[in-house]
């Protein structure tokens, strides 16, 4: 009996002393794995903290970069609109000064080319048998340019005074009737072709060269005057 009841604490005793010292392993175990949970914690949060960083640091050079690049583009947009605007000025002077250079000047067209003609006495030897007279002395140059197949060449005629060239436009119709020719103006191809689009164009009335300036009337009778790269359109409604 007294061995039986040494036997049943003794393995009370064991029981007790197995389970604590098991409960004592566990909590071991658990903090152990306790902590290395956090240190992997921490550590993924680091690694993510730092390609977070690097993320925003990639960002913020490519916002850098793109703001560098709408600054580039828009200052060249600028220099292009600039280089335009110049380039667009510097075209109407030239034709300005090359009109100009021509303000002296007549053609005259379908007047009858002879081998051996004189000019221009033949063509002024014609026009003062109709009272317009313009003496040899007033005449610069005289000579045909190149024209269209199958018609005489018009002849370039020009002068050393303004009002020489004003008496022959004053009798243009006259001569006009009777030769049977065209007197025109020496305007610039520019000029020309800016004549070509009036004339073309559906609301304007009448074009014509007058000083060096292209003029036209629009549908109301008004008068405007255009350069080589007006937009027709707007300045007819300006």
């Amino acid at each position: 009996m007294i061995v039986t009841e040494t036997v049943t604490s003794l393995l009370a005793q064991m029981k007790k002393e197995m389970k604590k010292e098991l409960k004592k392993e566990m909590m071991v175990e658990i903090q152990t794995n306790k902590e290395k949970v956090e240190q992997h914690f921490k550590s993924e949060v680091s690694r993510l903290s730092k390609r977070i960083d690097s993320v925003e640091f990639d960002n913020a050079n490519i916002l850098e970069k793109n703001a560098n690049l709408h600054k580039e583009n828009r200052l060249l947009k600028e220099e292009i609109e600039n280089t335009g605007k110049r380039a667009t000025e510097a075209m109407e002077l030239s034709n300005w000064n090359e009109q100009y250079s021509r303000k002296k000047n007549i053609k005259i067209f379908d007047f009858p080319e002879k081998k051996g003609e004189r000019l221009p006495h033949s063509f002024f030897q014609e026009i003062s048998k109709l009272g317009v007279k313009i003496e040899p002395s007033e005449i610069v140059a005289a000579h045909r340019i190149p024209g269209k197949n199958g018609k005489p060449r018009p002849i370039l005629v020009k002068f050393m005074r303004m009002e020489s060239k004003i008496s022959i436009l004053r009798n243009r119709k006259l001569i006009n009737e009777k030769l049977e020719v065209r007197i025109s103006d020496d305007v610039t191809k520019l000029n020309q072709g800016l004549l070509n689009r009036l004339y073309l164009h559906e609301d304007v009335n009448s074009a014509w060269y007058f000083n060096g300036h292209i003029y036209g009337t629009d549908s109301k009778g008004d008068r405007h005057r255009f350069d080589i790269y007006d937009n027709i359109r707007q300045k007819l409604s300006s």
